[in-house]
Order: structure tokens, then C-alpha cells, then sequence
């Protein structure tokens, strides 16, 4: 489980609320918002540990859970075998803020005047006069809490659980295009109706979470766009062929020597390989031009060592993602006997996706200002 950076903010976030200009801190009220901003953490984790334990159950382990201040992601690294495991596994978050409210609202009935308590917790617009005790306090934040988190993570908008069960009951019938359209535009729409009502309740964190839902799902249509491209590339595309032995870097050979070979291949990248000609990395020319000083150094600080390695039989898309999820320089192009047969770099991959203004763009830069 790991904690997103944006969790500093918290103190500060209950500072600003407990804090009473001309008296100070009130400690007491920085007790109360630090004990709701750990229920609240503690919601989170078992809406992502529902999703994580869901999927574990179905096969797929989940590589870590995320936890933002206002939310949080069970990341899976691959998807389950059928559609509705994958429902099940996007409806286990909410199913267990679900469960979480109703244990409270079983425990609220326990209490005097139960009843009206649970209808001063959730009928906000009700002209109710209660005085709710610490614990039912606790408990009556738990029913709002938890039903709040199950709700909106149900509306049917990416990337809420609600949009991803809506994709993976439409992908079957649509196609994954039509399906990915479908919900990142309700994102979009969804996303806008919770940002006016944001503004009209004047509630800064509902129009951040709003603004949140519109971004994740443009980014999300936006991927879908390119790897649409991507897959209708082939390797052959991208593919550049072997380099003459002429211009093999080696470790020890001089930082000189390397940027000759860039100048005459006016290659991005260049393989680096060991004695015994086998490669071991990759050097790009922008690391040597910008860090390297010394021109008689050898060039092996400069080189990335790891990278990928792939078949010429795979799709551009797969090899892609693969180069992605490594954070590499590209990919080496192996025969099925073994042989080498070119590189893939993410260089050559960039402008596939280019959209047509920004390949009017690229041209204007290299062109440079009219009249010169």
C-alpha cells in the first residue's frame, strides 16, 4: 500500500479548519477533523481492499492499492478472464461501504433514539434537533460516509467502479472502442453536472473531485485513441534496421568517439554491446550531449542498461506497452533463429500519434520563422 505525496496536505488542510484567528489553535476541534480524516482513510482502504481481495479471488493479484486523500486505485495488472468476474471485481468497493453502513446502522438502532439519528445522518435538509454523543457521532458519519462512497462510485462515469461495470458490460456487445466512448463522454458529462452543483453548494472538494473525473476520463479516451492507432501499425513501420559494425558503441569506447556515430548515423539511440559483441543497453544521444563533459571519458556512465526485446511476429502495441511499463529507451528486434533484426524506439513511436495539429506544428518548428 503505498500513500500519494498529496497526503501532506492533510495537517495543513486540518490546521486551516481548527484554526480560530485572534485565539489560536483549537485543539479540540484538530482532534475532531484528524479522527474524521482517519474514518475517511479508513473507508478508502476498504473500498480498494474489496476490489483487491475480489480479484484475488479471481485470479488476478493486485500489484499495490494507492491511497489519495479523496480517493484511491487497486491496480490489477491484468483484467479477469470473463465479464461479470470483472463486475464483481469493480463492484467489491462499493459492496463494501455498503456493508460498512448498514453495521453502523445496525448499531445506530441500538442506540436511544436510534431512528432519529440515522435520519438526522442522512436527511440533510430535515429540521431535526438531535444530540448525538461521541460514538454516535462515529457511527452516524460511517452510514453517510460509506453510502456517499458507494453511490457516487456507482454513477456510471469513468473512472468511477459505476463506468468501469458499464464498459465491461458493453464491450462484448459495442466493442471496446464504442464501450471506452461511452463512458469517458458520461465522465465528461457527469463530470460537469457534479462540478455545477459543486459550485452551487459552494463545496471546493466536490468540484475538485468533479474536475478529477473529467480529466482521468479524457486521458483515458485519449489512450484509447492511441492505442487504437497503435494497433492498426505494424513493427515494420518503426522498424530500423541494424547499423554497420562501423559504428558499434562499447563501454570503454571515448564520449568523443560515440557522438561521431550519432553525427553520421543521425540515429536518436545507439545499442551498446560487451567484448564479446552481445548488447547490453542503449545510449541516447540528448544524455551524452547534455551531461557529458569530457569527451575522453568512457561512455559507459552514460548507458541505460536495461531494455526489452522483442519478436518481429508481435503487435506495435504490445511491444509499446512493453517499452512502457520497462521505461526504456525502445526494444531490440530478435528473429525466431535468434538473429538480430532491428530496434524499435519510442522516438520513431511518438509521431504515430501525433494528431494533425500537432504534425503542423512539428513542421513549423523545423521550417523555422518565414523569411529566413
Amino acid at each position: 500500500m503505498d500513500l500519494h505525496w498529496s497526503f501532506l496536505l492533510v495537517p495543513l488542510i486540518i490546521g486551516y479548519f481548527a484554526w480560530i484567528p485572534g485565539y489560536g489553535m483549537n485543539w479540540i476541534a484538530a482532534s475532531w477533523w484528524t479522527t474524521i480524516a482517519v474514518l475517511l482513510f479508513s473507508f478508502v482502504l476498504l473500498h480498494e481492499l474489496g476490489h483487491a481481495l475480489a480479484a484475488q479471488n479471481r485470479g488476478v493479484k493486485a500489484e499495490r492499492i494507492i491511497l489519495f486523500p479523496l480517493g484511491g486505485g487497486a491496480y490489477l495488472p491484468e483484467q479477469p478472464s470473463n465479464v461479470w468476474e470483472e463486475v464483481f471485481v469493480y463492484a467489491a468497493g462499493p459492496l463494501a461501504n455498503i456493508i460498512l453502513a448498514l453495521l453502523a446502522w445496525g448499531l445506530l438502532l441500538t442506540r436511544p433514539d436510534g431512528p432519529l439519528l440515522i435520519a438526522y445522518y442522512l436527511k440533510l435538509s430535515g429540521n431535526l434537533v438531535v444530540f448525538p454523543g461521541i460514538a454516535d457521532q462515529i457511527l452516524g458519519l460511517t452510514l453517510a460516509v460509506n453510502l456517499l462512497l458507494a453511490i457516487g462510485n456507482l454513477l456510471p462515469a469513468y473512472p468511477l467502479d459505476g463506468g468501469r461495470i458499464l464498459r465491461a458490460l458493453l464491450r462484448r456487445p459495442l466493442g471496446a472502442r464504442r464501450a471506452t466512448v461511452i463512458v469517458t463522454g458520461l465522465g465528461v458529462v457527469i463530470g460537469s453536472g457534479l462540478a455545477w452543483l459543486g459550485v452551487r453548494l459552494s463545496d471546493p472538494l466536490l468540484v475538485f473531485g468533479a474536475g478529477f473525473i473529467i480529466l482521468l476520463s479524457v486521458l483515458e479516451y485519449q489512450n484509447g485513441w492511441q492505442r487504437r492507432r497503435l494497433a492498426n501499425k505494424a513493427v515494420g513501420d518503426v522498424l530500423r534496421l541494424p547499423l554497420p559494425s562501423l559504428y558499434r558503441v562499447y563501454p570503454g569506447q571515448p564520449v568523443g568517439e560515440v557522438r561521431r556515430f550519432f553525427q553520421a548515423t543521425e540515429w536518436p539511440i545507439l545499442p551498446v554491446y560487451n567484448q564479446w559483441n552481445e548488447q547490453v543497453g542503449f545510449v541516447e544521444a540528448s544524455v551524452i550531449n547534455e551531461e557529458a563533459e569530457d569527451d575522453r571519458e568512457p561512455v559507459r556512465r552514460y548507458c541505460e542498461r536495461e531494455f526489452v526485446t522483442a519478436q518481429p511476429t508481435e503487435e506495435l502495441l504490445a511491444i509499446t506497452e512493453r517499452i512502457v511499463d520497462a521505461n526504456v529507451y525502445g526494444a531490440t528486434i530478435i528473429g525466431p533463429r535468434g538473429e538480430l533484426v532491428g530496434y524499435v524506439f519510442t522516438e520513431d513511436i511518438m509521431p504515430l500519434l501525433d494528431t494533425r495539429l500537432k504534425k503542423i506544428k512539428r513542421r513549423l518548428r523545423q521550417e523555422g520563422p518565414a523569411g529566413e
